[in-house]
């Protein structure tokens, strides 16, 4: 068949090392009980989390929009995975749309305590950088609530 891309009889290194410590440089390091408390890295971080209405999935994001935790409930066990799957992935889509709707907020701020124009920044901010307002944010989850769960109730 021929020889392997790679030389995996290669005994000067070591069984652990695969070359990844050279991205040690570029990552931020974490705290040691990150892993244990699911704790974010900086204290300040602030997190944008969105429930679904039946509250199985809860998706946490960051500010800048990255998908920090996925919290499911025990009721989510009898929900086949393809359904499961496609409802992670509309709540991290809301999550991660009300994140940036924060960057908007933010930028709106800032961009305002220098002086500019609030239409043209918020235009700005809406068509240049393409961040949704926190009105948006809210339309959209109210839209996918109000289409999703339309019949879902208790």
């Amino acid at each position: 068949m021929g020889n392997p891309p790679y030389d995996d009889t290669d005994t000067d290194t070591d069984a652990g090392d695969h070359g990844l410590e050279a991205f040690d440089d570029h990552l931020p390091a974490l705290p040691e009980d990150t892993a244990e408390t699911g704790a974010v890295a900086d204290i300040g971080e602030t997190l944008f989390a969105v429930t679904n209405p039946p509250g199985t999935v809860t998706v946490s994001a960051f500010f800048d929009g990255r998908v920090h935790r996925v919290e499911l409930s025990p009721e989510v066990t009898g929900v086949p995975e393809d359904q499961l799957a496609a409802e992670i992935v509309v709540i991290a889509g809301l999550a991660t749309r009300r994140a940036k709707a924060a960057q908007f907020s933010y930028m709106l701020e800032g961009m305002q305590g220098h002086g500019y124009d609030t239409v043209d920044t918020r235009d700005f901010l809406h068509r240049t950088v393409g961040l949704p307002s926190p009105e948006e944010a809210d339309a959209a989850q109210a839209e996918v609530f109000a289409t999703r769960y339309a019949g879902d109730h208790d």
